[in-house]
């Protein structure tokens, strides 16, 4: 997991841990923690240790060091246990630690009645919309607890949980890569307004077809239709999520109950202006340091859920403006030449791509310049991997004037190169001029940040003729 594991200091006693996780006592149950721990080297003192396991690490190999400084030991292995050490044994520590998040997160709903969560999920956008949502809220005065990073699986969501003080709104990003995962983790977190930005191919060789990615990210609702007395926001433009009722829609389609009204380009911005529906209608506008339709169609998501937890708008649009894109997710830089590359390199899904492919389009044509895509592949996809990779092929020849494929996917359905350093390379035959934009995307694994990196230092070597390659944009 990339990103750090926030500390809390979350209060239990032992005996409140064991009700709470169905766990057996070892010690005073009297004794009381402050803060919940995963990691060793987090520990001060008085805090209650968690030894989770998994494939590459198993926590109960550090019982023994932190023993004399915590309050108590979550295991699973009582066998482990260092002599006279007080501790809860459970089945399943990871289980455990989900249920103390879900606890602390309902006695801090408990304490006031008006506090909110926001649970976001979605194949592609989920991240900006959460990022734009913290942001808004920040900027209409709205204590926030937002989720960190990426810590939006099954260790992160209850960590996170457990951070909850006195925050007013918790915005929680939810991930899945396996089916039954969005429902356990909305579990955890019992959200009173959901959103699901898009459905579509992404993680479908751990879930399946695209119906069962549907199936999967509706679980935020509780199925369909959504749980009573949970306010439901989805995207409309995406067909499967049109049909979840009773949802509060928002995307490009006139007749949502947030609509994007138009986006252009200024700059190194997005200039967007939307319209809200309902007794309160009106139009608001905003320049976003995201970029193009994404970044408006999320925006408008983002108002949504501003709608529905009763913020400020003027307010929480400034809020939003002020927000700088996340680094590898559509971040513009600026190459050694004067070149604007997009790095989106952190991840990439089809619908992504593809949406990164128009968004690139858009700018290079306001700049007056060429569009060049390095496009790498697209993970976890399963029996659906050869298709999209066509497809996404195919748009490449659509949109941009150069196209360069990297990676064995890629290279299964037509030429590619092998890895970022090859793309570095035949980017030197490209002849970049300062007007032109570089599109560079593709999953985290196949490392395109390299790439973004030599444009940026001018490490492309010069002349060369790569036309034997067939990676031209108008040869596909």
């Amino acid at each position: 997991m990339g990103t750090p594991i926030p500390t809390n200091a979350a209060r239990f006693t032992l005996a409140e841990i064991a009700a709470l996780t169905g766990g057996v006592l070892r010690g005073d149950g009297a004794r009381e923690t402050t803060g919940v721990r995963i990691d060793s080297r987090q520990v001060r003192g008085g805090e209650l240790f968690v030894a989770l396991v998994g494939e590459t690490h198993d926590g109960h190999r550090f019982l023994a060091d932190v023993a004399p400084h915590v309050g108590g030991l979550l295991v699973s292995d009582e066998r482990a246990l260092p002599a006279g050490a007080a501790a809860v044994v459970v089945p399943d520590t990871l289980a455990a630690l989900g249920a103390l998040g879900h606890a602390h997160r309902m006695r801090w709903a408990s304490q006031d009645t008006g506090r909110r969560v926001v649970a976001i999920t979605g194949s592609a956008g989920k991240t900006s919309t959460k990022e734009l949502v913290a942001a808004g809220l920040q900027g209409a005065g709205v204590a926030a607890n937002v989720t960190q990073g990426n810590l939006n699986n099954l260790v992160g969501v209850p960590m996170t949980l457990l951070t909850l003080a006195d925050e007013a709104v918790a915005v929680v990003e939810l991930g899945t890569n396996a089916p039954g995962e969005i429902a356990t983790l909305t579990a955890l977190a019992v959200p009173d307004v959901a959103v699901v930005t898009l459905v579509a191919a992404a993680h479908t060789e751990g879930i399946g077809t695209e119906h069962d990615v549907f199936v999967e990210k509706t679980a935020i609702f509780g199925g369909v239709p959504p749980r009573p007395g949970l306010l439901a926001i989805v995207c409309g433009d995406d067909a499967r999520l049109q049909a979840v009722p009773g949802a509060m829609r928002y995307g490009l389609a006139d007749d949502a109950h947030v609509s994007v009204i138009s986006w252009q380009m200024e700059g190194a911005r997005t200039r967007v202006r939307w319209r809200v529906a309902g007794a309160t209608a009106r139009q608001l506008e905003g320049s976003l340091a995201l970029l193009g339709e994404a970044a408006a169609v999320n925006g408008a998501g983002a108002i949504a859920v501003a709608v529905a937890v009763g913020v400020e708008l003027d307010d929480f649009v400034r809020g939003m403006e002020a927000l700088a894109p996340v680094l590898g997710r559509m971040s513009p830089v600026e190459a050694k030449g004067g070149a604007l590359v997009l790095d989106d390199a952190y991840n990439a899904n089809p619908s992504s791509t593809l949406l990164a492919l128009r968004t690139a389009r858009a700018i290079a044509d306001a700049r007056g310049g060429r569009l060049v895509a390095v496009l790498g592949d697209m993970k976890e996809l399963g029996a659906l991997s050869r298709a999209k990779h066509d497809e996404v092929r195919a748009a490449a020849a659509a949109f941009a004037d150069e196209a360069f494929f990297v990676g064995p996917e890629m290279a299964a359905v037509g030429p590619a190169l092998e890895d970022a350093e090859a793309a570095i390379e035949a980017l030197g035959a490209a002849a970049l001029m300062a007007e032109d934009v570089v599109l560079v995307k593709g999953s985290r694994s196949m490392g395109l940040e390299r790439v973004v990196a030599g444009l940026v230092a001018g490490l492309l070597p010069s002349g060369g003729d790569d036309d034997e390659l067939g990676v031209g944009g108008e040869e596909e």
